[in-house]
């Protein structure tokens, strides 16, 4: 495996592309995600050993991982512990979204001799970023997907670091 999906799997895990969507274009972005989002979230190691051409080396707990699936942890103290049991969502899914984030930041324009451009029909036109308000909801999510597979790293064996975000984070102080 080249890349922990395929451009069939973003389009059924990711929200609803044109069938005549630029695979390349995907793949890059597939592969900036992963480089950006994934990696620094799981780790390099962990990361390649999902790449595994046999997936059925998998464990269990890998491929819930990799695909989502349910896992049972245990809440309060360790008399009282009550075990609930969570999703994760999976690290394909985690990924087509950031993959398909970062095609809504393009929205189909393409750097020319003009600068930063989106094609209208005949004409073509600079990009305007107010077009852009679906980006913050579908990088939430791709973050959401991405957090419980961490919750579910972390119930497992506590080997991730800490993620930093790569968006902007407003610290107020004061009233």
């Amino acid at each position: 495996m080249e890349h922990l999906i395929t451009i069939d799997e973003f389009k059924e895990l990711a929200r609803p592309t044109s069938v005549h969507i630029d695979e390349s274009e995907v793949t890059a972005y597939i592969r900036e995600s992963e480089d950006m989002n994934i990696i620094p979230a799981i780790g390099y190691d962990r990361y390649k050993h999902l790449l595994a051409d046999d997936q059925s080396t998998l464990s269990d707990d890998e491929k819930t991982l990799l695909s989502g699936g349910e896992y049972t942890v245990k809440q309060g103290c360790t008399g009282d512990a009550k075990t609930t049991t969570v999703k994760c969502h999976g690290l394909k899914t985690a990924l087509a979204y950031y993959a398909y984030a970062k095609m809504l930041r393009s929205d189909g324009a393409v750097v020319a001799r003009a600068g930063f451009m989106r094609h209208d029909d005949v004409y073509s036109s600079h990009v305007d970023d107010s077009k852009l308000k679906q980006y913050n909801d579908v990088m939430n999510c791709a973050e959401f997907y991405l957090g419980s597979c961490l919750a579910f790293i972390k119930s497992k064996d506590d080997t991730i670091k800490p993620v930093h975000g790569t968006r902007c984070r407003i610290h107020a102080i004061g009233d």
